[in-house]
């Protein structure tokens, strides 16, 4: 019955209580592990971003209240699996958090005046892996824009970095020159891999000088794609022709027939 988990108070013993009658009970939870529970995970991190710009863009904070919910079940999981083994528990994770949290943030719990709160922060980061050799170390495996741009954030404290933002574009129509020259000369896939790898890096440079986060441009990108296809296919219904039909020009008409129809729509709401 739902009433041995509603009537606990305490919303974290409440959750904490729940996920262990779902290891117990359910023969789904009961084969997770903390291998099989990642890639789950990686969809919810993925699904609590969507939900943000849902909530800043649209002003519906409901599906972020979802799959925040959605995340922390996650975290309880692990905690969970945690504690079968003798690990850890969820007030572990919860003391160790507030630990690390007072400890990187000496200017409100400490004396610090610090002039820079990035810089502050990253060298606490730091002290806390003595065993690191090289700036390099110690980046989780990030998705690879948002690795890259982690790997020139270490670069750049010891000085290696461009000036500003047009010495990038400068190396950014370089390395689209060698592409070409490699695309025209048909040069084999491994050249072609690493010129386009290196164009794929500067761009995340630009990005960084800008102040972006190309990982999220890319992911807006790939949603606004998404919708206008959407809205592509969607006219083509309506007009009764088949997308495999039309020519390129066709194509590109009604791509941007598509992106009319939303822009109409974004500014009428």
């Amino acid at each position: 019955m739902p009433d041995r988990i509603i009537h606990i108070t305490n919303n974290f013993d409440k959750l904490d209580k729940l996920m262990k009658v779902l290891r117990q009970e359910c023969s789904w939870d009961q084969t997770q592990t903390i291998e099989s529970l990642k890639r789950y995970t990686l969809e919810e991190v993925h699904e609590v971003l969507e939900a943000i710009d849902v909530a800043s863009g649209q002003g519906d904070w409901n599906p972020l209240l979802q799959e925040l919910g959605d995340l922390l079940l996650q975290i309880s999981f692990y905690a969970c699996i945690a504690e079968e083994q003798g690990k850890f528990s969820w007030d572990d994770i919860v003391e160790a958090l507030v630990a690390k949290m007072i400890y990187r943030h000496p200017h409100v719990f400490g004396d610090a005046r610090p002039s820079d709160l990035n810089e502050q922060w990253e060298s606490l980061k730091d002290s806390e892996h003595h065993e690191r050799k090289s700036l390099m170390d110690g980046i989780p495996p990030l998705p690879a824009l948002k690795y890259a741009q982690k790997q020139q954030d270490r670069a750049a404290r010891v000085g290696f970095d461009w000036v500003k933002a047009s010495d990038v574009m400068k190396k950014m129509r370089e390395e689209m020159d060698e592409l070409e020259f490699e695309i025209s000369s048909n040069a084999p896939l491994s050249r072609l891999e690493d010129e386009f790898g290196d164009v794929f890096f500067t761009l995340v440079n630009l990005a960084r000088k800008l102040g972006l986060d190309a990982e999220l441009c890319l992911m807006s990108t790939n949603r606004k794609f998404g919708k206008r296809f959407r809205g592509m296919e969607t006219l083509a219904e309506i007009r009764n022709v088949s997308l495999k039909e039309l020519d390129t020009g066709s194509l590109e008409q009604l791509y941007e027939d598509a992106k009319s129809e939303l822009q109409r729509r974004n500014d009428d709401g």
